[in-house]
């Protein structure tokens, strides 16, 4: 089969109008570099009639090469699978000149890989042994600055207009964005009711975990649901005692403005630093308040003044124990012993979830025991031995290498009666009838010989899988050998998670839960 051609497509939220949730420029969009790369693809003779397969990035940046389809793309380069990649232009592959530059004077050349840009009319086929040319070099070096230009740009019209006073995040619950200024908080009259209702729970008593409750109970829509946000998680979201506090510490619902509470170090920084209060950006009556300022400090001197204390990040192999009824981690509290609880029984008093309340001593026995008994079973596959069959992949090589010489056979035969008719041995109708007979052994046998070979290189690969899962069950036991020596303080290298449904039921998912499956078929 012939190696395919390969259309990496590319558009990242820059690019995009959010206003007409559309290309800023139409020529970038997705359809019309598919388009452009399409009509070139087919005016070229050598590549018209390859396969194609498209790889496309919708929404990822081109400074950094954390792509999924990028990722895919380059792996099935190394497999061998991909004979050239075509893009529309060298930024949609990359902005990191340096990185961009690698690829194509390192990485493709080492792979065997064409690679061409249409709009910057490079073919690396015109290339061959020498370097990219200067022009292809500076066009790198300019998406590069670019990009870098850009977020400097951005990040001057943030401070900008942080420093009017405007809203450039996600809107507090309560409010929604001004139709005439999108950068101006308006109040969301639903939402601040609730807003309201939260902070005179407050005033009058009530903690946080039992205003949660109750809002719970009402299921009044969390304002993650209020504003339409899926989860990334697989839980269910509810109201809960941090997010009651975040609202009432935040004093935005006074009408204050703070900006610039956070800031990126550099481009695409995926973990934001804390400004230092001293550098905020703070702007009084920016918005109309839904809590005077009074009661919003009424309601923090009624929040409990948790005492000061220096956070230590520790190792805690143990919190391994999830909820099977809404996901979640399950909690640690203290006391005469450790117990292991769901922190959703605070905030929903009728669900399963608050049934569940372990002792770790406990869980830590019928987990030792349920480890020792994996262990037991690894032992008990060791000794038993399984009688050694003979080799497929060494039949299938001893019946290629006879064909190969059946081949050979053919062909000097073939030759000495070419032979004999030249001498006159034998005469032309004789010849073509020998020969024919003796081309049609030929093509049958060369068939043969190639689905022969196409058998053995799937048993050389089924026999390297196979390797591969002895190595991880030698592994596999060699660790839990290890941990026979001390199961309880290894007890939780050997757990992926353990799942729990009620005080009387769990279930445990092992690290090497699939090396044990594949013990069995193996021993």
């Amino acid at each position: 089969m012939p190696k395919a051609v390969a259309l990496y497509l590319r558009l990242s939220q820059e690019d995009v109008d959010l206003r007409r949730n559309a290309a800023k420029d139409e020529s970038n969009s997705i359809s019309a570099q598919r388009s452009l790369i399409t009509r070139h693809l087919d005016e070229a003779p050598e590549l018209c009639n390859l396969p194609r397969m498209e790889f496309c990035d919708d929404g990822f940046s081109g400074t950094n090469f954390t792509r999924p389809d990028f990722q895919r793309m380059i792996e099935l380069a190394k497999q061998g699978e991909i004979a050239c990649i075509i893009v529309k232009d060298l930024s949609r592959f990359g902005r990191d000149y340096l990185e961009v530059g690698d690829y194509l004077e390192h990485i493709f050349p080492f792979l065997g890989i064409r690679f061409i840009s249409v709009n910057d009319h490079y073919d690396s086929s015109n290339h061959d042994g020498k370097t990219v040319g200067m022009d292809i070099t500076f066009r790198n070096l300019v998406y590069d600055y670019y990009s870098k230009d850009l977020s400097s740009k951005v990040k001057t019209a943030m401070r900008s207009k942080q420093e009017k006073g405007e809203f450039i995040t996600c809107f507090t619950y309560g409010y929604k964005p001004s139709p005439e200024n999108k950068h101006k908080m308006i109040i969301d009259e639903p939402a601040a009711e609730i807003v309201r209702e939260i902070f005179d729970a407050v005033i009058a008593g009530k903690t946080t975990s039992e205003i949660a409750a109750n809002l719970n109970a009402r299921d009044i829509p969390t304002p993650q649901e209020h504003k339409g946000v899926r989860r990334k998680e697989n839980t269910e979201p509810q109201w809960t005692h941090p997010r009651i506090v975040y609202m009432i510490r935040n004093i935005k619902y006074t009408g204050v403005m703070t900006n610039h509470t956070r800031e990126s170090r550099f481009i695409r920084d995926k973990n934001q630093r804390r400004v230092p209060m001293s550098e905020w950006i703070i702007h009084p009556d920016a918005h109309e308040a839904i809590i005077p300022r009074e009661k919003w400090e009424q309601a923090n001197e009624m929040l409990r003044k948790p005492k000061k204390v220096t956070k230590a990040v520790l190792d805690q192999p143990d919190r391994v124990y999830y909820c099977a009824h809404c996901g979640r981690k399950l909690r640690k509290t203290y006391g005469s012993d450790q117990y292991y609880s769901c922190a959703s029984a605070k905030y929903q008093h009728d669900s399963e979830c608050s049934g569940i309340r372990l002792k770790r001593s406990e869980m830590e026995e019928i987990l030792v025991e349920a480890l020792r008994a994996q262990i037991n079973f690894v032992k008990q596959t060791q000794q038993t031995v399984k009688k050694r069959e003979p080799s497929p992949s060494m039949e299938l090589y001893r019946t290629i290498t006879q064909a190969e010489k059946e081949l050979t056979q053919l062909q000097s035969k073939k030759m000495e009666r070419y032979e004999a008719y030249r001498s006159g041995e034998i005469s032309r109708e004789d010849f073509i009838k020998v020969k024919d007979q003796i081309t049609s052994q030929v093509e049958a046998l060369t068939a043969k010989k190639e689905q022969l070979e196409k058998d053995y290189q799937a048993q050389l690969q089924a026999k390297q899988r196979k390797a591969e899962t002895k190595g991880d069950v030698a592994q596999a036991e060699k660790v839990l050998a290890d941990f026979d020596a001390g199961l309880r303080e290894h007890l939780y290298e050997a757990i992926d998670r353990v799942i729990v449904t009620s005080n009387e039921q769990i279930e445990i998912k092992w690290v090497f839960a699939d090396v044990f499956a594949q013990k069995g078929e193996i021993c």
